[in-house]
């Protein structure tokens, strides 16, 4: 793959750096006029929200679009977004920190870290968990439900397997809250506190968390119609004031576009983990499906051949937001989009700037 040439423009109080990612023929440098006409037309289909482009060595292109629903905010790279099921790559990195660490060991058992446990879930490794081949259910109850970490686990060890462990790939958020209590247990401190002391503290992240950050006086996009009486995800954090298992690892953390952008970069500094680490977080353990294209790494959805180029990237979706996470590791380009909205679909806005800075012609976005 050819280098990346970077032409910095200062526009809007940003900084655009026009890209190519093309992986043969000619260098194709893409002008910032380009990718605001994908989106001025991805606006005026209904696309509401914050776009967020990064290279290896700073944010090159921020833009919001609209109000966060509460009718004084604009959307900003500093707004707070629920980042849902991206979530899972922060826990997936925590175990990969505490393997460094010696911690762990990704091929243990469940059976070492918690010591009542029915005979069915003894041979679950965290690496069954970090691939979602488990075979937990999904959910083992409503987000929205205050759940104390030793109630929750009782409740997931009572539930039956659905297969054996290990027989297939089957998305599991449960798995991911398993993890986030075996990160508890082998490091002796709180989820959020060991996220925030080995991975966003030195990657300079201080707008991400649960109940960490100081929220007050940050903007949150808010729903016109509340669901059961929520309007917002701060809202569910504040309901379930810290019994939040049913989150806790595999979703509900609140971070804004900053915040994403710098740990896209820190990851490709090699800050926060190793290379061999890294090779762990994003190699494609298991096909998602029979279609060979789609790949589960450690908490990262994995498309080895994207246009000529490996894509790293993780969805999210809840009641309050959808976000989308777009990793080109070769390149350092991230791209990281959230709305509250579900007017157009944040998928098409990302597959939209990933083709503006390939040099091919965007997809229609559809709304």
């Amino acid at each position: 793959m050819r280098l990346i040439k970077y032409i910095l423009l200062l526009c809007y109080g940003l900084h655009l750096a026009t890209t190519g990612l093309r992986a043969d023929g000619p260098d194709t440098l893409i002008s910032k006029q380009a990718l605001d006409a994908f989106l001025n037309d991805a606006e005026a289909k209904g696309f509401v929200g914050i776009v967020g482009i990064s290279g290896p060595d700073g944010t090159i292109y921020g833009r919001g679009f609209g109000t966060t629903g509460n009718g004084a905010q604009v959307y900003s790279l500093e707004t707070v977004n629920d980042i849902a099921s991206i979530t899972k790559q922060f826990t997936g990195a925590a175990i990969l920190k505490l393997m460094e660490q010696g911690k762990l060991n990704l091929h243990d058992r469940l059976d070492r870290f918690f010591k009542i446990l029915p005979e069915d879930k003894k041979a679950i490794t965290l690496h069954h968990l970090l691939t979602h081949t488990a075979d937990l259910p999904d959910t083992v109850g409503p987000d929205e439900e205050a759940i104390d970490r030793d109630t929750y686990l009782a409740r997931v060890f009572g539930t039956p397997l659905i297969t054996e462990p290990g027989t297939r790939h089957a998305y599991s958020n449960t798995g991911y809250s398993l993890l986030a209590a075996v990160i508890e247990v082998a490091s002796g401190q709180p989820y959020e506190t060991y996220l925030f002391d080995n991975l966003w503290q030195p990657a300079a992240m201080f707008t991400t968390g649960y109940y960490r950050p100081d929220w007050h006086g940050r903007s949150f996009p808010a729903l016109s119609e509340p669901h059961n009486g929520l309007t917002s995800a701060k809202d569910l954090l504040d309901q379930t004031a810290g019994k939040t298992w049913h989150l806790f690892g595999n979703g509900g953390i609140l971070s804004s576009a900053n915040d994403m952008l710098k740990w896209h970069r820190a990851l490709i500094s090699g800050r926060i983990l190793s290379a061999g680490s890294k090779d762990f977080l994003m190699k494609p353990h298991v096909p998602e499906d029979d279609s060979n294209i789609y790949h589960y790494g450690y908490g990262w959805s994995i498309v080895p051949n994207f246009h000529g180029h490996k894509l790293v990237w993780h969805n999210g979706g809840s009641y309050f937001s959808r976000a989308e996470f777009w990793r080109f590791p070769d390149s350092g380009i991230g791209i990281f989009i959230a709305t509250h909205d579900r007017s157009v679909e944040p998928f098409f806005i990302a597959d939209g700037i990933a083709a503006v800075l390939d040099g091919r012609p965007p997809r229609p976005v559809q709304p």
